[in-house]
């Protein structure tokens, strides 16, 4: 690694930039010095998503427990500045001053505070206070050789070999009696990987751990999947009825509280749903997100 291109200094010279009367706080892992010219903060190092750190070259995320005496130190464009630092083996290591871009409104509620530098870190820098790890295993991608032909076979493979077990023995496979009986495969196997793989149902709109049966102006319908607090819903004919009944087209309802839901049918039947609901949901929850909004055209037709 090379040389961060800021001396390195001692925690009690990062402190001392507080000024007189200097109040010192832990949250989380981090440091925070309440002096009266201005707020230090210092952070460990290290690559860890949703914890008080540098979250990436412009933002700093503090994160503990409630320190209601900090929260006016944490005002957008307060008075006093804030400076950040990381502490490295060999001392602090100055990034720079930044602002408050979020933080509760209430003091008795500050926990938390989304701090944005000024100017952001170079490479060089961002390396110094986010090592790069060793390279690890990464699960297999084979998954995706099945999507065409055998997509149940597609999800299985994906979440078994994505979610880590949760639990110290075997998940039971059977179904357990509080599940609706006859469900279509696909469903079927999603309820028995759930089983195995807790994590599915911690995703913020998940697959419902048991299905409704509603009825609306098409018929009966089974519902499995909401989303925005049942905003919308996904569901199934129920019975499932005709050529279709191993896999059912599937139904996507808006506003399904009202009095005229707006329902329209989804361009993949149950099996190829559940898949894509399933990678769509994984790719919100993931800690780390890969967007481009140029993408070069031969790209394009394989996905």
């Amino acid at each position: 690694m090379t040389q961060p291109l800021r001396s390195l200094i001692t925690e009690a010279t990062a402190l001392s930039v507080a000024g007189r009367g200097l109040r010192r706080y832990k949250m989380g892992p981090a440091v925070i010095g309440a002096g009266t010219g201005a707020t230090v903060v210092i952070v460990e190092p290290g690559d860890h998503p949703g914890v008080s750190g540098v979250q990436d070259a412009t933002n700093v995320l503090l994160r503990g427990d409630r320190i209601p005496d900090l929260h006016p130190r944490f005002d957008f464009r307060g008075t006093l500045p804030i400076h950040l630092f990381a502490r490295l083996d060999q001392g602090c290591l100055p990034l720079g001053t930044a602002l408050c871009r979020g933080r509760p409104s209430a003091p008795a509620d500050f926990d938390h505070a989304a701090l944005e530098l000024d100017q952001p870190l170079g490479r060089e820098m961002l390396d110094a206070v986010r090592p790069v790890p060793a390279p690890g295993p990464v699960p297999d991608v084979g998954w995706v050789d099945h999507v065409e032909t055998d997509p149940i076979r597609a999800l299985e493979t994906f979440v078994l070999g994505w979610f880590p077990a949760e639990q110290t023995k075997p998940a039971e496979e059977e179904r357990t009696a509080s599940e609706p009986g006859d469900l279509p495969p696909a469903l079927t196997a999603f309820h028995r990987l759930a089983r195995l793989r807790p994590a599915l149902h911690g995703f913020h709109d998940p697959v419902l751990e048991q299905p409704e049966r509603v009825p609306g102006p098409l018929g009966d319908r089974l519902v499995f999947a909401v989303m925005h607090g049942a905003s919308m819903d996904w569901s199934i004919p129920w019975p499932p009825e005709g050529p279709s009944a191993t896999d059912p087209r599937v139904w996507h309802t808006e506003d399904p509280r009202t009095a005229n839901p707006e329902t329209t049918l989804e361009d993949e039947p149950l099996s190829r749903f559940l898949l894509q609901f399933t990678l769509y949901q994984a790719m919100n929850a993931a800690p780390y997100h890969a967007r481009t909004y140029c993408t070069p055209t031969p790209r394009l037709d394989p996905l």
